[in-house]
């Protein structure tokens, strides 16, 4: 996951071949509308990479749709308006728009931002292909904290 700029600084051939040797499967590039990838996309598929696509609770329906067929690998589907970083509940509404997600999505959609609990992970379930854990395993990196064991204590049973 990255903004575009640094991608455009590294070069978007050298960086495709770069990730695909050093085993990344794609990017996320957060500020990078669907309408404006295609040099981008471009780069990536020549190493069959992956772009993610995001999608908000507030997408429209049609862009929802634009979306999900242009994403590659997975559907990112953010699941609250604002900033990641915080611990947030999993409200119903949040639940009725992935299930719209995934009704229109043909990838599998992941869920993240604020995702750090195992309960909060165990609400997105059936809703929800996957979630997202960036910040969260970034602040127990941070802390000097085993990546493994929070990521295992994410996981049920």
């Amino acid at each position: 996951m990255s903004y575009l700029n640094p991608l455009l600084a590294f070069g978007l051939e050298h960086l495709a071949a770069s990730a695909a040797r050093a085993g990344v499967c794609g990017f996320i590039v957060p500020d990078l509308p669907l309408d404006e990838s295609g040099e981008l996309r471009s780069a990536l598929d020549e190493w069959q990479l992956a772009l993610v696509q995001m999608v908000t609770p507030v997408t429209e329906p049609q862009r929802l749709a634009q979306l999900c067929a242009g994403s590659q690998g997975f559907v990112y589907a953010v699941t609250m308006t604002g900033t990641t970083g915080r611990n947030v509940a999993v409200p119903d509404e949040v639940l009725g728009y992935l299930d719209r997600v995934r009704a229109v999505s043909a990838l599998p959609v992941c869920a993240g931002f604020g995702i750090r609990t195992r309960q909060q992970v165990e609400r997105l379930r059936g809703h929800v292909d996957g979630v997202v854990v960036g910040s969260a395993l970034v602040e127990v990196l941070e802390r000097g904290e085993d990546p493994g064991s929070f990521l295992a204590g994410l996981r049920s049973n």
